[in-house]
């Protein structure tokens, strides 16, 4: 049986389902690593080139923009779910590098640029089939649509070598919203919902960071699923929306046929969660 701390009677049957990518689907570690040592590489050396070390010393450098990304340099991962890396979107974190080393933004920007599709050569996370998954969620009378703060041309170069991107209904990306309409922002849900013609206490909303659960409970969706397959943890992604939370998104098909097959279902005391298939408790500061 499927329980979670925040779980709650929901008002209307699931008909659409809207997936974060990064962390979510795919396993975005080697693309972020990828992208914040080639951007330190580039910062070195524009200061170095304009000779201003050694009254800028690299390693503060380095420091100071792993710190602002929110990068471990020794774990070679990201912080946290509260980093830019883990939730923001491209552009703030672009904006932000800027701001931070006092250089014109096209420059960052074109730094940027020069490493290509980001996550668009990503593994799925935990090696799943998500051509299967997607498909099994559509069978079950879903509308399956994606929302992600990664690059269209990155974000549909993945979905496409996952074999996906053809199976779903609709594809948001940071190239498609402001920054003002990004998760968190209820915007893209509402959006979706509006787009197809559901009401959105039908909508379950799936993803790895608080940005993703919060996105779910700005817009009052019926049920927001946390996942740790990526970088949030159980306890913040509770604390920020998630009425439960799965280990990976292969769970979720399972999930949705017990919660359509029953209206009441009891909520489990406050810190603790379940798995299922384990079937064993687990808190949810783990």
């Amino acid at each position: 049986m499927f329980t979670g701390s925040n779980l709650r009677i929901i008002s209307a049957a699931p008909r659409i389902i809207v997936l974060d990518k990064d962390g979510t689907l795919g396993d975005a570690r080697y693309g972020l690593q990828n992208w914040v040592e080639t951007m330190t590489v580039k910062i070195i050396n524009h200061f170095e080139q304009a000779d201003i070390f050694p009254s800028m010393l690299k390693k503060d450098v380095t420091r100071k923009f792993h710190q602002l990304a929110g990068w471990d340099s020794e774990r070679r991962s990201i912080t946290g779910a509260a980093s830019m890396l883990a939730g923001a979107t491209w552009s703030d974190i672009l904006e932000a590098t800027a701001d931070l080393l006092s250089l014109p933004l096209p420059t960052v920007m074109a730094w940027h640029e020069s490493i290509g599709p980001l996550h668009g050569n990503d593994k799925p996370v935990n090696d799943l089939q998500l051509d299967e998954l997607i498909k099994k969620l559509k069978s079950m009378g879903l509308i399956v649509c994606v929302c992600t703060s990664d690059s269209r041309a990155s974000a549909e170069m993945a979905l496409k070598n996952w074999k996906i991107f053809d199976l779903l209904d609709d594809v948001i990306t940071s190239d498609d919203l402001t920054v003002d309409q990004s998760k968190p922002s209820p915007y893209p849900l509402r959006m979706l919902c509006e787009k197809f013609d559901v009401p959105v206490e039908s909508a379950i909303v799936a993803g790895d960071t608080a940005g993703d659960t919060l996105m779910g409970r700005n817009a009052a969706a019926g049920i927001t699923i946390g996942v740790l397959s990526g970088s949030g943890l159980p306890a913040d992604l509770l604390e920020n929306g998630a009425d439960i939370l799965l280990p990976d998104v292969s769970f979720i098909p399972d999930f949705i046929a017990q919660i359509s097959s029953n209206k009441k279902r009891p909520a489990s005391p406050p810190g603790e969660k379940y798995e299922r298939r384990i079937f064993r408790k687990v808190s949810a500061a783990a």
